[in-house]
């Protein structure tokens, strides 16, 4: 009884065009699958965010690379801005809103933009309960960490959506036939 109505079940969700996402479906342009990831920024070889971003894009099957004529993923600046939500009795700060936005954009191997700078957001809220500081310090850095990963999610979604510039050839000269000309 159980497998028919199994089989039943994946009959009419066959048969109403439900399918399952595919990851091929989600799969970075092949002009993109082998990047450089940089962040000139933060003056540092591998911060955090260059770190969690390759390991995105290496989950989607990208090589990236240190050196070779391949396009760059451009990590510009990371802003962590925490914002007071709610306060307690005594006028003190007791829950935040951490506010994440990273800049970034796509240049060619020669320097060309294929994306302009966009700005990806995250946010989460925390409580703070000042007699457990050892604990909220942990926590605030587990939530940036957080952060980054949502943010190199929407990165990664982004460089999905992105279709590379048709080429654009020159058009070819068209030759008018021009009709034969009688002398009177």
């Amino acid at each position: 009884m159980r497998r028919a109505a199994a089989l039943l079940w994946c009959l009419a969700l066959a048969g109403c065009g439900f399918h399952l996402r595919r990851a091929h479906e989600f799969a970075l342009p092949p002009s993109l699958a082998v990047l450089k990831v940089r962040m000139p920024a933060a003056g540092l070889k591998y911060p955090g965010l260059v770190l969690v971003v390759r390991h995105a894009l290496e989950e989607r099957g990208v090589q990236v690379v240190t050196r070779g004529q391949v396009p760059v993923l451009v990590l510009g600046s990371e802003v962590l801005n925490p914002v007071i939500v709610t306060v307690n009795n005594n006028g003190g700060a007791s829950g935040y809103l951490l506010d994440y936005a990273v800049t970034f954009s796509l240049m060619a191997a020669n320097g060309q933009v294929l994306m302009p700078s966009h700005t990806v957001r995250a946010q989460r809220e925390y409580s703070f309960n000042p007699q457990n500081l050892l604990a909220m310090g942990r926590e605030q850095s587990y939530l940036e960490y957080r952060l980054r990963r949502a943010a190199a999610r929407q990165i990664v979604a982004r460089l999905v959506a992105y279709r590379p510039p048709a080429r654009s050839h020159p058009p070819a000269k068209a030759s008018v036939a021009l009709p034969p000309v009688h002398a009177p």
